[in-house]
């Protein structure tokens, strides 16, 4: 296989990703992969794979998260006052002419 067939298979391949980190975040965790000498495209495709493969803790973990984003969404919901909830909906009746 040439230089050239092996570099197209490798961009057909592999798939990037681009996504959003808080700056403070994104600091933090890049100096500590940089004290673990890892980068943080490792660390990314380490999650990945884990994930995939099944990985008990990053499953619990990913759940737990999932889970609390949910309870937030649910409090967040109870602290509507009744009238509150009754005015929007409302005005944003599919009756309402």
């Amino acid at each position: 296989m040439s230089k050239n067939s092996n570099q197209v298979k490798k961009i057909i391949n592999n798939k990037t990703i681009h996504f959003v980190l808080p700056g403070e975040i994104h600091r933090k965790l890049r100096a500590m992969l940089f004290l673990k000498e890892s980068s943080m495209q490792s660390f990314f495709k380490l999650m990945s794979e884990k994930f995939i493969e099944g990985d008990q803790y990053i499953i619990n973990l990913l759940e737990k998260r999932v889970s609390d984003i949910k309870n937030k969404k649910i409090n967040n919901l109870k602290e509507i006052s009744e009238k509150d909830l009754y005015n929007v909906i409302e005005e944003n009746s599919p009756f309402k002419k």
